[in-house]
């Protein structure tokens, strides 16, 4: 990725000239991204008409109430959980991780290129008390966590039920996606074992490996990537890390539970499978490229898990957009709250956000950072 703010740059004067054409590169990078949400926003809508808009009513006020409270919870806990993978490295306190990562996420939703993402591990390092290579750890284990977590919900909702998604039609075939889905899990479980409480074997495997690669740039970021990961794992206790494990299990179902409040306080009528579908395979959604927030990507497979479990496919989609629209919002108005809050109170010593952006290095570092046990 190129970009202003590139810290391996020659000097001033070389830099200034090739600026604009830079510019540009970067905005064809956004066009691809955008038009992967375009096409799942449509697929999303084109089923909506007037009439299912006209249906749709608060049936139950009270899963307003419980829809709040699971929301809170949800990112309480995830506060909470990036807090303590922290805590060991001598971090700042909980209020502080709460602003930078609520900051992080409402920055992810509006700006490319997962700038919230670098923003919590290179702008706001300093606040924390903690290098950036540390923070990068948690983020790359914390993205680890989720994946994991979500496959596991997926296959488990996919085993009560093997039809629980329509089968793939692959030359005349049906194909069950719980036969891609059990291998999935048990790759995933054997995964997360290991990456919590077999690490050290872990490394030497991934070390072993490594050396049998070509050397190269490519090779030596892989090598330091792995080392960010582990050095996250191994400076938890065994308790510790069962916490970890613990608290990203809460943190979906606390989200599942945003989904069915939902579905409930509509009366939607689906099966009850269909909500813990839908945040499995919306949050999923994220791993494919598309616009800040996966706008389009997550309405899209949201209503493809409602369909599937028996929901009108207009129904379906104005779902996803008000799931979405929950999520996203909530997130980045409490985001952007606590953004403004702290400009507000350094007043003067504050620096404007463009300046903060302008220093973002261009792509994760392929140098070890400061910091890194070996």
């Amino acid at each position: 990725m190129t970009g202003p703010g590139n810290p391996h740059g020659g000097d001033a004067g070389e830099k200034s000239a090739p600026a604009p054409k830079k510019g540009k590169r970067e905005l064809w990078k956004l066009i691809p991204g955008f038009a992967i949400s375009a096409f799942f926003l449509w697929r999303t809508i084109k089923s909506i008409h007037y009439d299912d808009l006209r249906s749709l009513h608060v049936v139950q006020p009270v899963w307003i109430g419980v829809m709040i409270a699971f929301l809170l919870g949800s990112y309480t806990l995830r506060i909470y959980r990036w807090w303590f993978m922290l805590r060991r490295s001598g971090a700042a306190g909980f209020g502080v991780c709460s602003r930078v990562l609520l900051t992080s996420f409402a920055a992810n939703n509006v700006l490319p290129f997962r700038i919230g993402d670098f923003l919590r591990v290179f702008t706001y390092a300093g606040d924390l008390n903690a290098s950036s290579s540390t923070i990068l750890s948690t983020v790359i284990l914390e993205r680890l966590l989720d994946i994991f977590t979500l496959l596991a919900f997926l296959v488990a909702l996919l085993l009560g039920a093997a039809h629980a998604l329509p089968p793939v039609v692959v030359r005349g075939h049906e194909l069950n996606v719980l036969h891609f889905a059990e291998p999935v899990l048990v790759l995933c479980a054997v995964g997360l074992i290991l990456l919590l409480f077999g690490a050290p074997l872990l490394q030497r495997v991934v070390e072993s490996v490594v050396r049998r690669l070509p050397a190269g740039a490519r090779t030596e970021k892989l090598q330091r990537w792995a080392l960010l990961l582990f050095d996250a794992v191994l400076k938890l206790s065994f308790a510790g890390r069962v916490l970890l494990l613990v608290s990203s299990i809460a943190i979906w179902l606390c989200e599942g539970m945003i989904f069915v409040s939902l579905s409930r306080m509509l009366a939607i009528a689906v099966l009850p499978r269909g909500p813990w579908l839908a945040v499995a395979l919306s949050n999923l959604g994220f791993l494919i490229p598309s616009s800040p927030g996966a706008i389009g990507v997550y309405e899209s497979f949201c209503k493809a898990a409602m369909t599937s479990q028996g929901a009108a496919p207009g129904i379906s989609g104005i779902y996803g957009i008000l799931v979405h629209v929950v999520v996203f919002f909530s997130v980045t108005i409490a985001g952007g709250v606590a953004f403004l809050a702290h400009r507000m109170a350094r007043g003067a010593a504050s620096r404007p956000l463009r300046a903060d952006l302008a220093d973002l290095p261009v792509e994760m570092p392929a140098d070890l950072p400061p910091g890194i046990s070996s």
